[in-house]
């Protein structure tokens, strides 16, 4: 089923007037009549709150929207509406709760939801993109320090061995270990980042992917 567009109410003729991009406004708007609505039309309630909650994320009000997109999943589901407008509304209300859920810090709530879009549709990089970065906000800690520590013996290793080569006819040889001391911690430590990336991130993201691409051939088989 898909919500076409309807106007049927003073107040929704006054919200669909609304430009979508003006978020603060249509906040404003839909609060205001916020206890009108269970008196309007089911369709146009649920086309009301779908841009009420994508105007709450565009505004990093994430709590109140995975409020709101709660109750938009819910009604869609059990009205079986499929598209508002053209877009999708399970889809699209699925990943901006579950990116919402990562900027909150809900990084398994975040993850399961994810991982969900990713099964669901395994071909749009938008979701995969968020999956990887729910991974990455679970990396291990000592990930991002090893990776500075390396960056900084890079640096270092080359600016002494810039400087000790204006003076290598006057230094003792014991001295050349410095720099290349600093370039080989440097390198364990980019390869030591380098396998964690991969195993903590890259790898689990690959399996989903991998996973949902042969459950996808596996339901097309049936």
């Amino acid at each position: 089923m898909s919500i076409k567009y309807s106007e049927q109410s003073r107040i929704f003729r006054d919200f669909r007037s609304i430009p979508y991009s003006d978020y603060y406004y249509l906040i404003r708007f839909y609060e205001q009549y916020d206890q009108d609505l269970d008196h309007l039309p089911f369709d146009e309630s649920l086309i009301m709150s779908y841009y009420y909650a994508n105007a709450l994320f565009e505004t990093q009000e994430y709590d109140i929207q995975i409020e709101t997109s709660n109750y938009i999943l819910e009604q869609s589901i059990i009205n079986n509406v499929r598209y508002i407008d053209g877009e999708d509304v399970y889809m699209t209300v699925l990943h901006k709760k579950a990116y919402a859920h990562l900027k909150l810090g809900e990084i398994e709530t975040a993850q399961k939801l994810a991982t969900q879009l990713v099964r669901l549709d395994h071909n749009q990089y938008a979701y995969s993109i968020l999956l990887r970065a729910c991974f990455l906000a679970k990396r291990p800690s000592w990930i991002r320090p090893v990776l500075t520590a390396s960056s900084i013996s890079t640096i270092l290793g080359g600016i002494i061995t810039i400087i000790f080569s204006f003076f290598y006819l006057s230094l003792p040889a014991q001295a050349v270990l410095l720099p290349y001391g600093l370039l080989l911690l440097a390198a364990i430590g980019l390869f030591a980042t380098a396998v964690g990336y991969y195993k903590y991130i890259m790898s689990p993201v690959r399996q989903i992917l991998k996973q949902a691409q042969i459950d996808k051939k596996n339901a097309k088989a049936l």
